[in-house]
């Protein structure tokens, strides 16, 4: 799935921006609501006759545009930023989806037609505004001779006061468990449309009652007979109306922050901006990590639903989707209030017409409760095991052939003696099994299965994006084990590929590959953790021999004790600070003035060391890049970090939420109404995840991190760490014991226990909130001390 837009989507984007930044602005959606009662007429002609936004998901031949969700969704995106006062929800979404999705042939050459060109406004009366349910439809339809005559009441109806047709769901009275949908014209006899003062008064919600309003037989417009066809037509109408509704809320969210930016910005308090406190920017920081982390999974369902992938999954995508947007547009909308102090709370500023929106759009096709309730159902309703998500992956018929091939490949050779290397040896286990892991990595090797993405002239096998992809997704599927090369493959290995001499990419690069030299890093250092710029290992240069002489001290280095090589960070120049002055060497472990001690960790393993430095040797050789060098490289070889691999990590955290999900189920814990929905919270960031992960993957790489790379660590971090906590109050009372009659047991406390550093490592939360703030949002840098 690429997320990246193509030139058409692009356009839309661009001139939806443009346009409603100009006709729909701050002081023209407060004109409309003092003068109009919410609806901008004038707005919603420009956009039904002179942009012909209204036929963007109807087909060509129907007289539409024939695109599809994913443009929709950057339209609705650009109308929810500008909180334009038009039916374009209620008619080009719900309305026209209803007709395509449950209306006969000739009922679409009808209508959609005028929908598409302007000339034609409609709504579809939902009897509640969590989309179609049956048992609440309130809605008669009685057929006598030649009409219906129809009868009830459908509450909070988007966009019936400026309908000129309705669409009306109702039950047949004479086949109780049978619905029909009608076109009704508004100006029908007997049907009165009353409009409802709203919170949110940018948007406009009617009552509809229809007291003996007859209409003819043809205005049934469902195939008779097809009850069934009908409801999964108006449930699909739902979940898409879900999904542009998501679509407008991150659009809204996105104004928030930027309202929010620029007043904090502006805004000068002791003597100093506003935007220059580190706890308004670690709050600005966390409005930018909720609004990424929807549009991550709003686009994913976007273009899932566009692509017809995921048929079975749409309506959990759209569950994820809704409930991101939720909650990134309500906690988005109260920080714009916070963040604008005083003022926020007066009428004059937005942020409070963002808020009432907020609040009410919760509340449609989908709240937080309605979203988790399903996807709950999915996971932890069945009989026995957790139910994996029904796709069509968006594969090739040869990428298919390839995932098949993997998925054999793992098959046969995770048996025998590799068989308890199963979902072994991930983050918290990596003490696990070290030997057999090793000897894991040289079967990898032999079946060509390790460095899949690097360049076939460095022993790779240049594999496609997509094929990478898939790779990884594959070996996590099968429970491949935590794999021991990972920081030769992953990091060292296309750093050399990229900076290094060629007497080092043939000295190091054969033996990452075929599994037989394993590596580690050396950056941080106990004064020089996040603050890696403050480096305080040596090395000097050796007059005689050109060796680097290298004194100091590393520490939090994973699996040192059973690497060979060490990378490491140091200063090469005695009166240099900060980012200047380093050099990148590659050094072997095994030699005197080495020492390698291990850290015993919270949950009781040692899979982090510190290493000691005392009088040992690079070779001159064994200088990345040149002396003064080494902060580019350094971050450089930080930005492979962020690779394919994600995809795999989170095969690895669906695996524990499946133990965890077993363990609930074994003990009862599954019948607790709160774990089912923090279980569904859980499951629900994993497709967040996946989605984000993709966009990273996705688009041109032009060097610069995006918001979705910015977010990925802090949102993973603490996604993993409330799974933690999520297991041991699955485990309860018996999360207390310890003991290895229980492994699952004993793998959920580990969990637990390890995942209390994931939010520290690699960027504490705290740093990641100024990185996010300073690179993502362009806030003023912290104050840096002397180094």
């Amino acid at each position: 799935m690429d997320f990246t837009l193509n030139a058409d989507q692009q356009m839309i984007r661009t001139a939806a921006e443009e346009f409603l930044s100009e006709q729909s602005d701050s002081a023209a959606v407060r004109r409309v609501l003092a003068e109009n009662d919410g609806h901008d007429a004038s707005l919603w002609r420009a956009m039904r006759e002179e942009m012909g936004w209204c036929g963007v998901a109807i087909p060509e031949a129907l007289g539409g545009m024939g695109l599809g969700q994913v443009e929709r969704a950057l339209l609705m995106e650009q109308m929810g930023r500008r909180l334009a006062c038009v039916p374009y929800l209620a008619s080009a979404c719900l309305a026209v989806d209803a007709l395509l999705h449950v209306a006969v042939p000739q009922a679409q050459q009808r209508y959609l037609p005028q929908l598409a060109d302007g000339t034609l406004c409609a709504a579809l009366a939902l009897s509640v505004p969590l989309g179609w349910q049956p048992s609440a439809c309130k809605i008669s339809a009685l057929r006598d001779g030649d009409t219906y005559v129809l009868n009830g009441s459908a509450q909070q109806v988007l966009g019936a006061a400026e309908a000129d047709l309705l669409l009306v769901p109702a039950r047949l009275v004479d086949q109780p468990e049978t619905f029909g949908l009608f076109a009704v014209d508004a100006a029908a006899a007997g049907l009165q449309v009353a409009a409802l003062p709203t919170l949110d008064a940018t948007r406009r919600i009617a009552c509809v009652e229809l007291r003996q309003v007859r209409v003819a037989a043809d205005q049934r417009i469902d195939a008779a007979g097809w009850s069934e066809e009908l409801h999964e037509g108006l449930r699909r109408t739902g979940d898409l109306a879900a999904l542009a509704l998501a679509a407008e809320q991150i659009g809204s969210a996105q104004q928030c922050l930027d309202l929010t930016l620029a007043y904090v910005t502006e805004r000068t308090q002791f003597g100093r901006p506003v935007a220059s406190f580190q706890a308004v920017k670690h709050r600005c920081a966390q409005m930018m990590v909720a609004l990424e982390a929807a549009r991550s999974t709003v686009y994913g369902a976007a273009h899932a639903a566009a692509e017809k992938l995921n048929t079975d999954g749409l309506a959990l995508d759209v569950a994820c989707a809704k409930a991101a947007a939720n909650q990134a547009l309500f906690f988005c909308a109260q920080e714009a209030i916070q963040l604008h102090g005083g003022v926020g709370f007066t009428w004059e500023y937005d942020p409070q017409l963002y808020f009432k929106r907020a609040q009410a759009a919760r509340t449609w096709f989908g709240d937080d409760d309605e979203c988790h309730a399903r996807i709950a159902a999915h996971l932890c309703d069945a009989a026995d095991e957790p139910r994996e998500l029904s796709e069509k992956r968006d594969d090739t018929d040869g990428d298919t052939a390839f995932r098949n091939d993997i998925a054999r490949w793992m098959a046969e050779r995770l048996q025998g003696e590799f068989a308890p290397l199963r979902h072994r040896g991930g983050p918290g286990d990596e003490d696990a099994f070290p030997q057999q892991r090793k000897a894991w990595e040289r079967v990898l090797a032999d079946g060509g299965w390790t460095c899949v993405g690097w360049p076939k002239e460095h022993g790779g096998r240049a594999l496609s994006i997509a094929q990478q992809v898939i790779f990884h997704e594959e070996y996590a599927r099968a429970g491949g084990p935590g794999r021991m090369g990972h920081i030769g493959e992953g990091l060292i290995g296309p750093t050399l590929i990229a900076y290094g001499t060629e007497d080092q990419k043939r000295r190091f690069l054969p033996s990452i590959r075929d599994g037989s030299t394993f590596w580690c890093q050396g950056y941080s250092e106990p004064n020089a953790g996040s603050d890696l710029a403050n480096v305080q290992t040596r090395a000097e240069q050796d007059a005689a021999s050109g060796d680097w002489i290298v004194n100091g001290q590393k520490v939090w280095t994973s699996l040192a004790h059973e690497s060979d090589w060490i990378f490491v960070l140091a200063r090469c120049d005695a009166g240099s600070r900060g980012n200047r002055g380093l050099i990148f060497l590659l050094m072997p472990l095994a030699q005197p003035g080495v020492e390698i001690r291990p850290i015993r960790q919270i949950s009781g393993s040692a899979e982090f060391n510190e290493v000691f430095f005392d009088g040992a040797r690079a070779k001159a050789v064994d200088v990345v890049g040149q002396p003064g060098d080494g902060w580019k490289i350094a971050m450089a070889l930080l930005g492979f970090e962020r690779g394919l691999s994600t995809l795999g990590q989170q095969m690895h955290f669906r695996h524990e939420l499946d133990m965890v999900i077993a363990a609930a189920r074994v003990n009862g814990a599954l019948r607790n109404p709160a774990i089912k929905r923090r279980l569904a919270q859980a499951w629900a960031g994993l497709r967040t995840m996946r989605y984000n992960a993709l966009r990273m993957l996705s688009g041109d790489s032009d060097g610069q991190l995006r918001g979705e790379s910015l977010i990925y660590k802090y949102y993973w971090s603490n996604w993993h760490r409330m799974l933690g906590e999520l297991a041991m109050d699955v485990l309860g009372a018996d999360g207390n014991l310890l003991g290895a009659d229980d492994a699952r047991r004993a793998r959920l406390q580990g969990l637990f226990l390890f995942s209390r550093a994931d939010t520290i490592y690699a960027g504490t939360n705290e740093i990641q909130l100024n990185i996010i703030a300073e690179r993502g949002l362009g806030m003023p840098k912290e104050a840096r001390g002397q180094a």
